[in-house]
């Protein structure tokens, strides 16, 4: 269970873009992301996704839409984040909590013009996560379920 990639953006139509580290804070959310102290929920502060869906995903439509075009700050492997719903996980040295199921939105479906995307991602986007201890995460750092 690794992280994959780390994906940002600055504002909510913007494109997103890759960094191979970043700093979450508690209370507050990923530095440089647009939900950074503006969220209307504190489970609203990190969203993951799985690899291994949005390579399920891709292989179902015959596409090769990129990973960080599913606007997720976290993109994981290795961990089924749908079971992980009310649980903890950490990531390097910060711990997370998973609060629920990030549903998709209409921004994907529209800029692919893929017909029923929304439909065909229900609950397979990914999950929504508080952050409760701060620091930075780092493509490569190891993923631990919090016991």
């Amino acid at each position: 269970m690794k992280l994959e990639s780390i994906n940002l953006t600055n504002t909510s139509n913007g494109h997103t873009f890759y960094v191979n580290g970043a700093f979450l804070e508690k209370n507050r959310g990923i530095v440089n992301d647009r939900y950074y102290n503006n969220y209307k929920n504190k489970k609203e502060q990190v969203t993951i996704i799985n690899i291994e869906k949005i390579i399920e995903f891709n292989n179902f439509l015959k596409k090769n839409i990129e990973p960080k075009n599913f606007r997720r700050n976290l993109i994981i492997s290795g961990l089924d984040l749908s079971k992980m719903i009310g649980k903890k996980i950490k990531i390097g040295n910060v711990t997370l909590k998973i609060h629920e199921i990030c549903q998709p939105c209409n921004y994907l479906q529209k800029k692919l013009k893929i017909p029923n995307l929304v439909k065909l991602l229900l609950n397979k986007s990914g999950v929504r996560a508080e952050i409760l201890t701060s620091g930075y995460v780092n493509v490569n750092d190891k993923i631990s379920v919090v016991k």
